[in-house]
C-alpha cells in the first residue's frame, strides 16, 4: 500500500468576521454610535455603527459575552444592516428590547455611546474602548 496525503487540496478559506466594522477615514467613514443592552438573564447585546460618506449608516449587532476589557469573547445572533438612514440605529435598539420581551426576558439596562462629536477616527476608537471597558464594569457590578 502507498502513503495517503491527508492535506487539503485547497487551502482553507479564511472566515470573515461578520461583526467587524472597519472604518476608513480616507473614504470619509467615521464611527457613529455604539450600544450595550443587557437582559435580566445576563445576555448582552452589542451594537456598533459607522457613518458612510453618503450619510447612511452600517450597523452590526450581536449577542455576546464580554471580557473585563469590554471585548466580546463569544458572539451569536449576528445581524448586519447596511446603508440605512441614521434613525435606524435607535430603531434597532428598540427592536432588540422588543425581542427580549418576546423571549420573556426583561431589559436590565440599555446604554448608547454617541461618537459623532469626536474630532477624528482615532479619538472615536479610543472613546469607544474606554466606554466599552467602563460599561462592562458597570454591567458586571449590577445585581440581577
Amino acid at each position: 500500500m502507498g502513503e495517503v496525503d491527508t492535506s487539503p487540496a485547497v487551502a482553507a478559506k479564511v472566515m470573515e468576521d461578520l461583526t467587524a466594522l472597519d472604518v476608513d477615514p480616507d473614504k470619509c467613514q467615521r464611527l457613529y454610535k455604539a450600544a450595550l443592552i443587557q437582559s435580566s438573564t445576563g445576555v448582552t447585546y452589542r451594537m456598533l455603527s459607522r457613518i458612510l460618506e453618503t450619510g447612511k449608516v452600517d450597523i452590526v449587532h450581536y449577542a455576546c459575552d464580554l471580557d473585563a476589557e469590554g471585548k466580546p469573547t463569544t458572539k451569536w445572533k449576528i445581524r448586519r444592516i447596511l446603508e440605512q438612514a441614521p434613525e435606524r440605529f435607535d430603531k434597532e435598539v428598540e427592536a432588540i428590547k422588543k425581542s427580549m420581551a418576546d423571549e420573556s426576558e426583561t431589559v436590565k439596562g440599555a446604554w448608547v455611546h454617541d461618537m459623532t462629536g469626536l474630532p477624528d477616527v482615532p479619538a472615536q476608537g479610543k472613546s469607544l474602548d474606554e466606554w466599552s471597558r467602563s460599561m462592562t464594569s458597570e454591567v458586571k457590578k449590577k445585581p440581577t
